[in-house]
Parts: C-alpha cells; structure tokens; sequence
C-alpha cells in the first residue's frame, strides 16, 4: 500500500505558502513509510527550509522502527569508532552547562544509549534515554547500564518528566512535526532546564557536494539554520542562549552540525525579519551540486550506450537518486544488491534488491555509485563475499575518498 503524500505547513511559522527549489526523487517503491521523493521548498513568510509533499508522521514513524540500525552491535560488540568520537564530542560540549552532577539527562532517540553512557562515566548517574527501536533498551543496558525506556518525542514516558537537560541529537531533521516536537521537549523540562538540539547545518552544505544533492536524504526532511530553530522554539517557551557549530566524521564523509543549547522560558512571539540565509544556502547548495552532477551523468550516458551489464552494489540515497535524476535507469543493470539485509526485497527500480551472495558467482562487473564508500564496498566484495569481478565506478577509480571528493568539487565549482 503506497503511503500518501501531502503538503506541509512550514515547520517554524506554521504557514503554508513555500516556493520549490529543487525536486528530489527516488528509484523506490512507497511502502507504507518510505519516501520515494519530496520537493526541497523555501517559506515564503519565514524562510525556513523543508521537504514538502511527504508521508504523515505516523509513516515516517514507522520507517523509523523498522529501519533502526544495530547491525554493527552484532558483528563487533560496540559502535564504530566514528560514532563514539561523535558522541563523545557532544559529552563533552554539554560539561560547561550541566551544573550539577545530580542533574537528571534524558536523551531523546538515543539509539544504544551511547552519549548517556559517557556522561554516566562522568559521574552523572541520573540518565534516561528514550528510543522508539525495539534493539535500543537492550544495547544499552549491555553495553553502558543504562535504561532506555521505548518511545519517541510524539510519546514521550512519564519518567522523562522533570528533566535539567534533554538532548535532541540527529531527530528534529526527521520530524514532520517540528513545532509540536519541540514543545513536547519543552514539555519535560524542570524549571530552567536545557534542551540540546543538534542538526545538520544548512549554511554549509555546500561544503561537501560529492556525493551530488546527499543531503536531501530519504530521511532528511528538514534543513536548518540557527534562525530558523530560534524560530521554531520561541513560541514553545524555548530561548536560545548558545549555539556553534561543528563538524562530524561520519564514516568516510564529514558533516556540518549545528549545535544549540536553549532553556525554558515563557513562551513569546519573536518579531524578525525573514530568514535570508537558508534560501541562499539551499541554493547555492543545489547550483553547485546540479554542477558536479553533469560529470557523473556523462559517465553514465557513456555507460547506457556501451549496454555494459553491470550489478550495481548500493541502495542509499544517492544510488536511489541517480536512477531518477539521470539515464542510469536505462542502463543495463541485471541486479541491484546492498550489504544491509533490511533492504533486502525492497523494490528498487522495480527490481528487489538482493543479498550480495545471491550474484557472488556472476560474472557481470560491479558498479559502485558511492564516491565515499567505493572502497569499504570494494574490500567487502572481494573479502567477503570473495568476488573477482571488475569494478566500475563512477567517481574515478577506487582510491582515497577525500581525494575524490575534492576532484569533483573543484570541477563543479569550475563548470
């Protein structure tokens, strides 16, 4: 049953009048609660940034719980080592505000439980974390003896209440219902408590364009700047008193974050200009990554013509996009495969994608789409799965990423 689409309000004024930038697609079959695509759109009132045209909440809610990601607690006991010193990262950024080692944390998507685990260490033993994943509770009473109690920011449990600090990391970009969210974070917080927001950065997309439009995400469906947070939180009582930024290694790839520590206060209008600097951002942002672009589309066409068979390795977000955005799709491509079992016969293209071990003996090359992951898959292949076949990518030959990345920027800032 394919999930409907609607238009949004904007998430930060609430208004329903937006001017699309950029369409945003995916070779993918809706299911109920994945997004097969959405329009990157600007408000007119208030300049915030958000997808519009996409699934209820309730969908995307479920996409969440069935697509939770704990495979790495099976194969090595822990996270990697990239999400540990992300975690460990914003632990410590929250030191200077936590007054006092009593003060009672409760993390909101906190997955396995990672960041209460290091403030745990630290000496602050009064922390909950809340998860809508079944695997979450689990993980982190092994891994860090922490509780982790299931829900989510729409259903939040009752021992959250009357906390010093909330942490929202890497959730509010996922929410259709930002507002509503943010005032139920405000909702638990004890009297001048703090609420720690962390998002990726809109004023620096454009600092990474390779891979071409990534940020607009299968699951990404918000795009802020700090203004625009202000915004949002204002009227639910929420008032900034920090932000910075930083930058994330997330495996292979560096992301810009945005962090923002606000405290509750009376809730109040702010009476502001329109938010200049997202529009600019996203734009800048989509011309130079329409440039990169080109170069991969020539690479492709040249593909197609050739009628090569190939076994693309890859079902994220840019293999998805590259079959909408150019003629990728028309090549000839006798199976789509990913690492990760739970896209395992998920339609991609309108074929299923399929367990690499499944084509381990054909013969056809690999083309591998992701200039960051190139070589993680290359190794895969031929390790684990012990696959000769020649590799085809599309970002040059498999070498350092960031050397890649830097390639591509640099002519699609020349084109």
């Amino acid at each position: 049953m394919r999930s409907p689409r609607s238009h949004r309000r904007c998430p930060v004024c609430g208004e329903a009048l937006a001017e699309v930038v950029y369409a945003q697609h995916f070779a993918i079959e809706e299911d109920g609660h994945r997004v097969s695509g959405y329009d990157v759109v600007v408000c007119e009132p208030c300049g915030a940034v958000y997808a519009d045209g996409i699934p209820a909440q309730d969908a995307l809610d479920e996409y969440y719980r069935a697509s939770s990601k704990y495979e790495y607690l099976e194969d090595r006991g822990e996270p990697p080592e990239w999400l540990t010193r992300w975690h460990s990262e914003l632990a410590a950024s929250l030191l200077p505000f936590l007054q006092s080692p009593d003060a009672r944390i409760v993390d909101i998507g906190c997955g396995n439980g990672d960041v209460l685990g290091l403030l745990k260490a630290l000496g602050y033993e009064q922390v909950l974390g809340v998860d809508p994943a079944d695997a979450s509770a689990d993980a982190a009473r092994r891994l860090h003896g922490v509780e982790v109690l299931k829900g989510g920011i729409s259903a939040l449990p009752k021992a959250a209440r009357g906390a010093d600090c909330v942490i929202l990391s890497a959730v509010l970009e996922h929410l259709r219902d930002v507002r509503p969210a943010l005032e139920a974070a405000a909702g638990i917080l004890a009297p001048e408590g703090m609420l720690y927001i962390e998002v990726p950065d809109l004023e620096h997309f454009s600092d990474q364009v390779v891979p071409p439009f990534q940020q607009f995400s299968v699951e990404h469906i918000n795009f802020f700047t700090a203004t625009a947070v202000e915004n949002a939180g204002a009227p639910v009582g929420l008032r900034v008193i920090d932000t910075w930024r930083a930058v994330r290694r997330i495996g292979p790839s560096e992301e810009p974050s945005l962090c923002m520590v606000l405290r509750s206060s009376p809730p109040h209008q702010r009476s502001t200009e329109r938010d200049l600097t997202g529009e600019s951002a996203v734009r800048r942002y989509v011309s130079l990554c329409a440039s990169c672009e080109k170069a991969v589309a020539s690479r492709i066409e040249d593909l197609v013509k050739a009628e090569t068979a190939v076994i693309i390795w890859g079902a994220g977000t840019h293999a998805l996009h590259l079959l909408e955005s150019t003629s990728l799709r028309r090549a000839n491509v006798v199976a789509i495969v990913d690492a990760n079992p739970r896209l395992h016969g998920v339609l991609v293209a309108g074929r299923p994608v399929a367990a690499p071990e499944s084509v381990a003996s054909r013969p056809e090359p690999l083309l591998i789409c992701s200039p960051l992951h190139q070589d993680e898959i290359v190794r895969m292949a031929r390790e684990r799965f012990a696959m000769s076949n020649e590799i085809v990518t599309l970002y040059g030959p498999p070498g350092p990423a960031d050397a890649c990345v830097a390639d591509m920027r640099r002519a699609g800032e020349q084109s």
